[in-house]
């Protein structure tokens, strides 16, 4: 489908690939979420010769190798680059032509909620954690010469789905049978709250692609997810809370230096097609096939060489009768001024955002302001810029310690809750669009914040490292869709005090964590314990006029969820 739909941009890919010439490296990606790229962060945090903003992943692996010459230590795994494209390589002499054959690392794990389905973190591609237990394999393999890259990394996922106590406001058809759109928003959004009611087996291509690389370029097809923006556990505009997109791209996979010293970008241009889950089935739009182009852009100054500037832009469109020009691949650089120019329908999102690294100071702080639509014009920018907004702030520092190697403090607020603006003028739940109706999803599954629409976190965790492990521990309050609550409970309620309304059902997640990884041999073991209590639950009682309790309704559920994962280097 990619090729057959992606002849407007083939134009695009030509061009960049005769200017190209053959270039000695290796064009392996590092996974976004992966162990590696916490490595680097940390890296990053102890010496200043790192100089990429981590906005703009997956980054390569010629780049983990680099940055790992600047080593603190070369004792502890945290702190050591694993060379397994190094031990897995095949002589050339047994693939010919130059080519070099090898494969990746195999990891397995598995996850299991006790009572309902909880993704953790939710940042896990493919993959999602329903009740009962979900099993993981990511492995694969790669073929690869001076400038062309081809990567097979699959994601493959058993999930056990048992059912579990449903949530109200769940879509149901006229007879009452359970649809599994999104509990709250139906199919106003493809995010299903139930992957149906049986176990399965889901095949996701994951991190493979086709890759043309020359030098600090690159362009090619993949499924490969994303991750823009600064954020470590939310990314406003895309992360790798769903499966990766069909997606052509074009841009730097590692720091491009300006002329004159002026500084380094590094960018992605995309053109994406998003997939509808089987559960979405909003009769108006179930045959309509979409399109996404996206631009994601960071400047390093070199006169501040650790701050990283970005912006990014997502505009999602139906595909019509005449199919794509080349022009839908570049309408986040070219449509920059209407809101919705012509009479195609567009869902617009974009942000800016600001990652500052003191190596000195062994910290880091960043942020990223997110705008759901664009602004009608300059006027309307100036009068009301925090319509339909969300962002996210950051900060991350590390302590050397004599017990310990160091330990790592995060902390991490995020708000997609739309602010006071909504009582003059409308504002949306975030990710979703009245024309675009199945919203920023891919498969089902929400391509930014993994909190989701509506919501707000605070996460505060603090992570001890050593020589062969970490451990840590977190804690993470979580406002589930705040922004339904205040639109259904906008009534005053008996018998709180005159004036005041409901303010007792909100749902909120309480998140305690704990999680660990150790290495044995060539095999790192992780783990990770989440005790987590929600409070009002399915939002049952929002009807009772009799008015909300101080002490609840009874309805609060406490869900455990054990993973266990294994990576093995060869």
């Amino acid at each position: 489908m990619i090729l057959k739909t992606a002849k407007g941009f083939s134009l695009f890919i030509l061009c960049f690939v005769i200017s190209i010439l053959p270039d000695l490296t290796r064009a392996q990606t590092i996974p976004v979420g992966s162990f590696r790229e916490k490595q680097i962060r940390i890296q990053q945090l102890f010496n200043d010769s790192i100089s990429a903003s981590l906005a703009n992943r997956p980054f390569d692996f010629t780049t983990y190798e680099k940055y790992f010459e600047h080593a603190n230590s070369e004792n502890s795994w945290w702190n050591k680059p694993h060379y397994y494209l190094h031990e897995t390589y095949l002589k050339d002499r047994f693939i010919g032509g130059g080519l070099t054959l090898g494969v990746f690392e195999p990891v397995v794990a598995t996850t299991f909620n006790s009572k309902h389905p909880y993704n953790g973190s939710r940042n896990n591609g493919a993959a999602w954690y329903g009740s009962g237990f979900t099993t993981e394999f990511r492995g694969g393999a790669f073929l690869t010469s001076k400038y062309l890259t081809i990567t097979f990394r699959p994601h493959i996922i058993f999930t056990q789905n048992r059912a579990f106590k449903l949530p109200r406001f769940v879509p149901r058809d006229n007879e009452g049978n359970v649809l599994y759109g999104h509990k709250e928003l139906g199919f106003r959004l493809d995010a299903p709250f139930r992957f149906g009611p049986d176990r399965f087996t889901k095949f996701s291509l994951a991190q493979s692609s086709i890759r043309l690389h020359y030098k600090s370029m690159e362009a090619g097809i993949g499924t490969t997810p994303l991750w823009w923006g600064p954020g470590i556990h939310n990314a406003l505009v895309l992360s790798n809370n769903a499966a990766g997109l069909q997606h052509v791209f074009l841009g730097t996979r590692r720091p491009l230096q300006l002329p004159l010293d002026i500084g380094q970008i590094e960018f992605k241009l995309i053109g994406a097609w998003p997939k509808d889950s089987k559960y979405y089935k909003y009769i108006r739009n179930t045959d309509q096939r979409r399109f996404m182009s996206g631009i994601n852009f960071v400047f390093t100054p070199s006169f501040v060489p650790h701050l990283h500037l970005g912006i990014t832009r997502i505009i999602h469109s139906y595909i019509g009768e005449d199919g794509l020009s080349f022009a839908d691949y570049i309408k986040p650089i070219t449509n920059i001024k209407d809101r919705n120019p012509g009479s195609v329908p567009e869902n617009q999102l974009m942000s800016v955002y600001f990652r500052w690294v003191f190596p000195g100071g062994n910290a880091e702080v960043y942020g990223e302001y997110f705008r759901e639509d664009n602004w009608a014009d300059f006027r309307d920018l100036m009068m009301e810029p925090g319509h339909d907004r969300a962002y996210t702030l950051g900060i991350q520092k590390i302590i050397p310690l004599q017990w310990i190697d160091f330990a790592k403090v995060n902390f991490e607020f995020s708000t997609l809750v739309p602010n006071e603006i909504d009582k003059v003028r409308h504002q949306t739940n975030y990710y979703t669009h009245s024309k675009i109706r199945q919203g920023h999803t891919n498969e089902g599954q929400i391509l930014g914040a993994a909190i989701g629409t509506g919501s707000a976190s605070q996460f505060l965790g603090v992570e001890g490292y050593f020589k062969n492990g970490m451990v840590g521990i977190f804690a993470q309050r979580v406002a589930d869709n705040d922004f339904f609550h205040f639109k259904f409970n906008d009534r005053y309620v008996y018998p709180l005090p005159v004036n005041s309304k409901d303010y007792y059902n909100h749902l909120i997640h309480l998140n305690l964590g704990l999680n660990a990884k150790y290495k044995i041999g060539n095999i790192l073991l992780g783990g990770r314990l989440i005790w987590r209590k929600t409070y009002n639950y399915g939002r049952y009682k929002l009807s009772d006029r009799a008015g909300p309790s101080k002490s609840g309704h009874g309805e609060d559920l406490i869900n455990l969820q054990l993973g266990l994962s294994a990576r093995y280097f060869f």
